[in-house]
């Protein structure tokens, strides 16, 4: 992950909040999109489930690549 992509995820993970703004909704979707290989997709909101598993997807790639030199 890039520097700054892994700074902003760090920063979503360590919220409290159990919702998702519209701004952090697109931002999963375009990291989604990038570190997936695939074209932009913003799922539906009427589901939960597929943005949960973008969710899912990028704590993966998160947790398995080094933590670069931040801050």
């Amino acid at each position: 992950m890039k520097k700054e992509d892994w700074i902003w995820w760090s920063d979503f993970r360590e919220k409290k909040s159990s919702t998702v703004s519209g701004t952090e909704y697109n931002k999963i979707a375009e990291l989604h999109a990038e570190y997936f290989n695939h074209r932009l997709i913003i799922p539906c909101k009427c589901s939960p489930k597929r943005i949960q598993a973008f969710i899912d997807d990028l704590n993966k790639k998160f947790t398995s690549e080094p933590k670069p030199k931040v801050r």
